[in-house]
């Protein structure tokens, strides 16, 4: 036997359809956050291998250049730390994994934003199934008043 409510709710306003469909989002947030928790991991090893070359090239640079000044070593080294071979590579890879984080980043926000909209529509749908209730009951009622008036006797 087929319950027309039921039916309703889940052929035309895909109830259970909404509700998979925020379950899937959530299960792909959380392989996003996931992702960008590697991503920012990659980062700051990146960051800490970038700084560790910049310490050596400086030291390396002062042994080549024991007398220069330091105005015009810090002004050197700006150029030598763009042609550093090791550093250009550990730069390229840098904005590569930040491309990366921002991609994830986006990703995170726009699954949040459909999950957000997913819950409301959960929201939206429950509280329209609650009028629909109270609309029936309310026909129930008013025709167990009019049996009633009429004098047949009411369930």
């Amino acid at each position: 036997m087929s319950n027309k409510a039921l039916d309703y709710a889940e052929g035309t306003l895909k109830v259970h359809e909404v509700y998979e469909g925020v379950l899937q989002k959530l299960e792909d947030l959380d392989e996003v956050l996931a992702d960008l928790d590697k991503a920012q991991d990659s980062r700051r090893q990146l960051d800490e291998d970038y700084a560790d070359r910049e310490v050596d090239l400086v030291n390396e640079m002062r042994g080549v250049h024991p007398s220069m000044s330091d105005t015009r070593f810090k002004s050197e080294f700006k150029g030598w730390e763009r042609t550093d071979e090791v550093l250009r590579d550990l730069r390229v890879k840098l904005n590569k994994v930040r491309g990366d984080i921002q991609g994830l980043e986006i990703d995170r926000d726009l699954l949040k934003l459909r999950i957000n909209a997913g819950c409301s529509r959960m929201e939206e749908l429950g509280g329209y199934l609650h009028y629909l209730a109270a609309v029936k009951n309310q026909a129930e009622k008013k025709t167990t008043r009019e049996e009633t008036s009429d004098g047949t006797t009411s369930k």
